[in-house]
């Protein structure tokens, strides 16, 4: 009889004990439904705008006498960027043409003289008139080309930055070859790119909070100007150009830009209340001091996630020792 009840105790007392070793120790947080301000963040580069760059070309073939400016030179509209000194055979062709028009003249003005006379046709006459206005369109030509100028200084149509030289003094050039490349004070853009989930949150004139990347103390206030309608191949972001009217900026700056989104009110927990199997995306509740393992769809924002699903809203969430639970299983909560 005293071994039946000995052998009873062993194995309530191994029940007891098993039964201990699967009940885990949690910590639970309650879920907030509340308004959810997310503070977006990227880095970016200030990009020139396609209106406000310049690229002073050379007018016409020739050799370029003097450069006056410097890659990153801030300067003031009318302030020159380049000498050219014109091909000698661009001013033989406008000395020709010149020629030709003085030859012109004089022949109609010598059958014209000869039709009064009746000396000549009407319709020699409309040949010399022709040759004349011919002559006169062919120098007007040159001349608007500037190929009567011997020597010209090509100056910046508006103040801003030098970017980009592509000549130097004695350099030859032909005609519409780059130069000298300017962009506009104010025509500057801040390129960044977010998350293509977040494009939705977003929207033309968003206020964005600019600061440099070496002196967050620097705030400047822009506002979305652009949103590319695609995802950047090389980053998985979407592209933004923030407009900023700054004077003080200059193309190739990195800048970090913040955008304070308002998502609405929405269901958060803490990330760490979210796993994820195969199955995808779950959290733990617990009632009656059991776990409950509830499938979700959730959203990360930092710290915070953002989930969606049939869990129930009164009962809190598992924060702590969720790693360890399955179904049913027995929890003790710790404060």
């Amino acid at each position: 009889m005293k071994r039946l009840l000995m052998l009873m105790m062993v194995v309530v007392a191994t029940t007891v004990l098993g039964q201990e070793s699967e009940t885990a120790w949690i910590k639970t947080e309650p879920i907030r439904y509340t308004e959810m301000n997310y503070q977006l963040s990227g880095y970016g580069v200030m990009v020139a705008s396609p209106e406000a760059q310049f690229n002073a070309n050379s007018p016409r073939q020739g050799q370029i006498g003097k450069v006056y400016v410097l890659p990153g030179k801030k300067i003031k509209k009318g302030e020159p960027l380049f000498e050219l000194i014109t091909a000698a055979s661009v001013l033989k062709g406008f000395n020709q043409a010149e020629l030709q028009l003085k030859t012109a003249k004089k022949e109609f003005e010598r059958i014209q003289r000869l039709y009064q006379d009746n000396l000549a046709s009407n319709s020699q006459l409309a040949n010399a008139k022709k040759a004349l206005f011919d002559a006169e369109s062919s120098l007007n030509a040159e001349i608007k080309l500037g190929n009567n100028i011997q020597r010209e200084i090509i100056r910046s149509p508006f103040s801003g930055i030098v970017t980009m030289i592509s000549v130097e003094s004695g350099m030859r050039v032909q005609p519409a070859q780059s130069a000298v490349t300017v962009i506009a004070d104010k025509g500057l853009y801040f390129q960044m790119g977010i998350l293509p989930e977040l494009v939705s949150s977003i929207s033309v004139n968003t206020p964005v909070h600019i600061s440099s990347v070496f002196d967050p103390g620097i705030i400047i206030n822009g506002h979305i100007k652009y949103i590319t309608g695609m995802v950047d191949q090389t980053t998985g972001l979407v592209n933004l150009f923030i407009d900023v009217n700054d004077s003080h900026l200059s193309p190739g700056m990195r800048m970090q830009g913040n955008i304070e989104i308002n998502l609405g009110k929405k269901w958060q927990v803490p990330r760490s209340a979210v796993l994820s199997d195969d199955q995808g995306y779950y959290i733990f509740q617990i009632r009656n001091n059991h776990a409950k393992r509830i499938n979700v769809q959730a959203k990360e924002y930092d710290d915070i996630t953002v989930i969606d699903g049939p869990f129930d809203k009164e009962l809190p969430v598992v924060v702590l020792g969720n790693y360890e639970l399955k179904e049913g299983m027995a929890v003790k909560v710790t404060q």
